[in-house]
């Protein structure tokens, strides 16, 4: 811990950089204890970056941080992105959410979001939202950046405050803030090897689809937009 340094409170965030390490999500759960809540840890560099499903986010010169929450029951996987896109439009950057919680800009990936928690038997002790937001564009991975010219700092900041704008929003509104940003809703989509039609978000944040008639509701399973809009 000793190359961890506090830098200052953002609002009422403690924000926490260093300059290189293998995981912020990792590293926060496993010391969680060590950070008071609300915590950001910024890193200028992850040389072992997680994404969901034990994927590797290559990231050598990204934006990438983790929130720490204790003792919280927020909708982290609605709220996280929907901070995101928030504080891109702010940067005249007109984001997209791919459901759940994947950032989309021009039809590339531009951020992904991996959120884990700390169990204490069957109490949650922490909930860590790692954040990875490229740079620059990675066309070996179809994937596009943010390209402007904006500290990382800078930016944890906007999406940090677009993040406390949202905690003290009523959750139906938050829903319908979702949804307006969705590059999902009224698209064809694949789910589980099959083509769905992508129908409508719940007030839960949970995904309508429907085949053949039958409408399905799913709640944090992955989805696969390569598929043509018809």
């Amino acid at each position: 811990m000793d190359d961890i340094k506090y830098l200052k409170d953002i609002y009422n965030f403690h924000l926490y950089h260093v300059k290189s390490i293998g995981s912020t999500n990792t590293f926060l759960k496993e010391n969680y204890n060590s950070f008071p809540d609300n915590s950001i840890l910024l890193a200028d560099i992850q040389t072992n970056g997680r994404g969901r499903y034990t994927r590797k986010w290559i990231s050598n010169d990204d934006y990438t941080f983790s929130f720490l929450f204790k003792n919280n029951n927020y909708h982290n996987e609605i709220l996280s992105p929907l901070a995101i896109v928030k504080a891109l439009k702010k940067l005249d950057i007109n984001g997209f959410i791919k459901w759940p919680n994947d950032v989309y800009y021009n039809n590339k990936k531009l951020s992904g979001i991996l959120i884990e928690s700390v169990y204490l038997g069957s109490n949650i002790a922490a909930t860590i939202v790692g954040i990875g937001i490229n740079k620059y564009d990675k066309p070996e991975v179809d994937g596009i950046g943010i390209n402007k010219d904006i500290s990382n700092i800078n930016l944890v900041s906007l999406i940090t405050e677009e993040y406390i704008n949202l905690i003290k929003k009523d959750f139906k509104d938050i829903i319908d803030e979702y949804i307006s940003f969705s590059n999902v809703i009224n698209r064809y989509i694949e789910y589980q090897g099959e083509i769905y039609l992508a129908k409508n978000i719940t007030d839960e944040g949970h995904l309508l689809i429907e085949k053949d008639n039958v409408i399905k509701e799913i709640s944090t399973d992955e989805i696969n937009l390569k598929i043509k809009i018809k």
